[in-house]
């Protein structure tokens, strides 16, 4: 939202100011060009009726030229006794130190001339240069343009941006209609980036939910169908024995069977309670050395030689210790369970990130099993009748690992040529190192 409300400061200051200073600048021009144009007419007609004041003053009868003015264009003049007009004493003041007094009304210009030997005023009318309606029109059509112009604006800065949100409902609606692979192609330049990258994330989002969903659901169907059917078959096989010693036998399958279905709605329960814990996640420095070495206090190695290489010094990054354990025990108890003899876990760090190493000298993982491994329920082809489990270890270290911002990768171990998983932290800042 900073881009949206950043460039719409940006246009209002464009709209207001910026238009207010050109329109401004237009009509003073436009003033100061009339003000030019009719201030030598002007000054014409103030020395002509100067000329005519000062015949009019030594003429024994000046009335009878007044009656014999020709009034052609507009121009006509009147006498009128000096003390009748109603005139400031301040302007009567003016007049009669000899200066003539120029009255402006919206039809003429009025000009006063004082004659001090017949202690009156001569009235020399010219019509207006520039009417008002002329002046109002061009004050009219300066504000229409300004109107005009912030419109213009207005639909520069709307179009992007509405071609953005009609992209984002385009994609919502296709969303909505089940093509979760709909996304938004954000723009660097776009006012609303944020909301498009927001609703990107909630997309993948969504679709990696929808696909879990569709996955948890088969596979359940897949896992549960097997102890069921052994119970529906102990159940029947219970009910045609009579041998003491073979229904406790059958007896103890059932059980074990329900056990089973027992554990898998708990691992399904504990995946969905990790699905919802990101937004409750409680971090804190943490000190991988001793993360490491308390996940190995309490393993059961059965013959695999497990070594440890801590960092050199102090690796601290910043995450939710509780959930640090469970991503590293599983790892550990992954490398455990497929390594032949020996496992081996060592931390590396430099200036910017830091990367746990656990290998082991087990079969590996196909390359064609890769992209799928860390989903959930998802066990190696090879290892699904051999291994015990539910595929959800690495589908739980997964999850973790995107709650930390870290990367998670699978590689062929160099050192024991079996599997080697890299978790790569970000290093933390310098403030949390212990």
């Amino acid at each position: 939202m900073r881009n949206l409300t950043i460039s719409l400061l940006f246009m209002v200051l464009i709209a207001t100011i910026g238009l207010g200073w050109v329109f401004d600048n237009v009509y003073q021009q436009f003033t100061d060009h009339t003000q030019q144009a009719n201030a030598e007419p002007i000054a014409i007609i103030e020395q002509l009726g100067q000329q005519i004041a000062l015949t009019l003053d030594h003429m024994p009868q000046p009335e009878a030229f007044i009656e014999q003015w020709q009034s052609e264009k507009g121009y006509t003049v009147s006498l009128s006794a000096f003390d009748a007009t109603p005139l400031p004493e301040m302007l009567k003041t003016h007049l009669k130190q000899g200066q003539p007094l120029l009255l402006e009304t919206e039809h003429d210009l009025a000009f006063y001339y004082y004659l001090p030997a017949k202690h009156s005023l001569f009235i020399l009318r010219a019509p207006a240069l520039q009417s008002a309606s002329q002046n109002n029109m061009v004050q009219l059509s300066l504000t229409a343009a300004f109107y005009l112009a912030v419109l213009a604006l207005m639909v520069v800065w709307l179009f992007p941006l509405g071609k953005r949100l009609l992209a984002i409902r385009r994609a919502a609606t296709l969303f909505g209609q089940g093509k979760l692979d709909q996304r938004i192609e954000v723009s660097s330049i776009s006012y609303i980036r944020d909301i498009e990258t927001e609703f990107n994330h909630m997309a993948d989002r969504i679709e990696a939910l929808v696909q879990d969903v569709k996955l948890l659901s088969s596979a359940v169907s897949h896992d549960l169908r097997t102890p069921l059917a052994r119970i529906r078959f102990g159940i029947d096989t219970l009910q045609e024995e009579d041998d003491p010693v073979m229904r406790k036998r059958y007896e103890q399958r059932i059980s074990n069977n329900v056990d089973e279905m027992v554990n898998l709605v708990e691992t399904l329960l504990n995946y969905a309670r990790l699905d919802q814990a990101m937004l409750k996640l409680n971090k804190s420095p943490c000190q991988l050395n001793e993360l490491i070495e308390e996940c190995l206090k309490n393993k059961t190695c059965g013959g695999i030689a497990l070594s440890f290489s801590p960092a050199t010094s102090p690796a601290i990054i910043f995450g939710d210790r509780a959930y640090l354990l469970i991503l590293f025990n599983n790892l550990i108890e992954n490398a455990l369970r497929y390594g032949h003899s020996n496992v081996a876990i060592r931390i590396e760090q430099t200036d910017h990130h830091i990367t746990v190493f656990i290998d082991d000298d087990g079969p590996g993982i196909d390359p064609v099993e890769l992209s799928t491994i860390f989903k959930p329920f998802i066990r190696g082809e090879r290892h699904r009748q051999t291994t015990k489990g539910f595929g959800m270890g690495l589908a739980i270290v997964s999850r973790v690992c995107e709650w930390h911002q870290a990367t998670l990768s699978i590689n062929q171990s160099t050192r024991l040529a079996g599997a080697s998983f890299q978790v790569t932290f970000q290093h933390s800042n310098k403030k949390y190192c212990l």
